[in-house]
């Protein structure tokens, strides 16, 4: 994988899929799971966008790994954000996996044992709620490494109302 496509670091182009890609496929995982006439509908198609996000978050990693290791200084919140990140791969694999698994009980005729969808759909919901809350904290260390205070005290300083004398 080349560490910069046009110039810009291949990570800083890629992460945006993962980004929108993750939480989606999370959120749409959730609605599988409780919605059986949406399984029905559009499970195939959740299943599909959650293994995609699979290797896209591996991608993703890779090139971050590059990103670090060209970096000129290292800082904890850098090195946070790497190991959080290294994890966030077998968050997704999980949510594809039960995305999978959910459209294929409810295929194969598992939807009529109750206690089987149950627990499948169980399996989804937390895995997806789990993937959410990673890719949070993934993405809040990654803004923190690249940004530093400087966002937040953006943020503090936007909320202040200034007076005129």
């Amino acid at each position: 994988m080349p560490y910069t496509v046009f110039g810009l670091p291949t990570h800083v182009l890629i992460i945006h899929l993962t980004v929108v890609g993750v939480p989606l496929a999370c959120l749409l995982t959730l609605a599988i799971a409780v919605v059986p006439k949406w399984r029905r509908r559009f499970g195939w198609w959740v299943a599909g966008l959650a293994v995609v996000m699979v290797p896209v978050t591996y991608a993703t990693q890779l090139a971050g790994e590059q990103l670090f290791n060209h970096r000129t200084y290292l800082d904890e919140i850098a090195e946070q954000h790497k190991k959080l990140g290294e994890t966030l791969v077998w968050f997704v694999l999980a949510v594809a996996v039960f995305a999978v698994l959910l459209v294929l009980a409810e295929k194969r005729g598992y939807a009529d044992h109750h206690a089987t969808m149950v627990i499948v759909a169980a399996l989804a919901i937390a895995a997806s709620a789990i993937c959410l809350v990673r890719v949070v904290q993934v993405g809040d260390s990654g803004a923190r490494a690249a940004w530093g205070n400087s966002a937040s005290a953006a943020a503090q300083n936007s909320s202040r109302i200034i007076v005129a004398p």
